[in-house]
């Protein structure tokens, strides 16, 4: 009976250490834009900086990526903590059950794509979709992915940025930015990190 339990030990151990990297994964600090807000070229630059740096400190703890689990909790920062942020988040507007980026849309991703060229395409950039809980899941985790996609191609298309920079990943309503009202339009974003 002995020799069971100190398996079981290690591996509860094991499971501890899992779950405490996790938790650290899960306190992604989240820089979040407003309607109507772009973020500076340079803020974009910055952020992704640090992104990939915490990615590069994550995997020395043995982890294969610190991109999250999609139930992962995000911590949103205000704008003026801009220095502290891991990932930057803007709310990118589509066309009603659709993945047809609006004007105000493409300025806020001009922004974005200025600061992408500005880290002189050494990063790979993971574009994340979210949607608020409206509707079924499958149909927004596809919703989600679309959107992503439309994302990526502008940026491919209207800013010349190789393919090969960008991870598309849809996350759905897994992700929840405002947990008080998961239909609340602040869900309903594009999420920008290093991959």
């Amino acid at each position: 009976m002995q020799k069971l339990r100190m398996p079981f030990a290690r591996s509860l151990a094991a499971l501890a250490l899992g779950g405490a990297l996790l938790s650290a994964q899960a306190q992604q600090a989240v820089m979040e834009y407003r309607e109507g807000e772009a973020p500076s070229p340079a803020d974009v630059a910055e952020i992704l900086s640090r992104s990939a740096s915490e990615n590069l400190k994550h995997r020395g703890l043995g982890r294969a990526s610190a991109g999250g689990s999609p139930f992962a909790a995000l911590e949103v920062k205000p704008v003026a903590q801009v220095r502290e942020a891991t990932a930057l988040s803007v709310p990118v507007t589509f066309g009603f059950d659709s993945a047809e980026l609006t004007a105000q849309s493409r300025k806020q991703l001009d922004a974005v794509a200025e600061g992408i060229r500005l880290t002189e395409g050494t990063l790979r950039v993971v574009v994340e979709g979210h949607t608020d809980a409206k509707g079924r899941l499958n149909y927004n985790d596809d919703l989600s992915v679309r959107r992503a996609r439309a994302v990526r191609d502008y940026f491919v298309q209207q800013h010349k940025l190789g393919p090969r920079l960008f991870v598309v990943e849809g996350r759905g309503p897994r992700a929840l930015i405002d947990k008080q009202d998961p239909y609340s339009a602040r869900n309903r974003r594009v999420q920008f990190r290093a991959g």
